[in-house]
């Protein structure tokens, strides 16, 4: 090889990049499902309050508690900007990035864990 084509060539710390970096599947995304516990759930392991209005995905940060619905029948924790886990049933759902600026979720505005009932695993 010529010193004209090393020097043409994109190195990073002395090695050759590769042409097909993004090689491999696309993302598939999966649309959210219908919340199980959206509508008539009664039993809560802890008292909680959500807020009144709703804010979208995006201005949560991670680790923050919020409900799918304004009823508050459901609880899920933020993990990351795509992520979230349900703490009833532990189910992890996705938001896929179209939807993140306008998917509203309710925050969990007061959370009061003492009242807690023992869980029976």
């Amino acid at each position: 090889m010529s010193d004209q084509q090393t020097t043409d060539k994109a190195t990073t710390n002395g090695r050759i990049t590769p042409t097909n970096s993004l090689k491999g599947r696309k993302k598939q995304w999966k649309s959210l499902a219908v919340d199980p516990l959206a509508e008539g759930f009664d039993g809560h392991q802890a008292e909680y309050v959500v807020g009144k209005s709703p804010l979208t995905w995006a201005t949560l940060q991670p680790g923050q508690l919020f409900s799918r619905s304004k009823s508050g029948k459901n609880l899920h924790v933020k993990l990351n900007d795509g992520r979230a886990i349900c703490l009833d049933t532990r189910q992890p759902i996705e938001f896929e990035p179209r939807i993140r600026n306008t998917q509203q979720v309710w925050l969990v505005t007061s959370f009061n864990s003492t009242t807690a009932n023992k869980a029976d695993f």
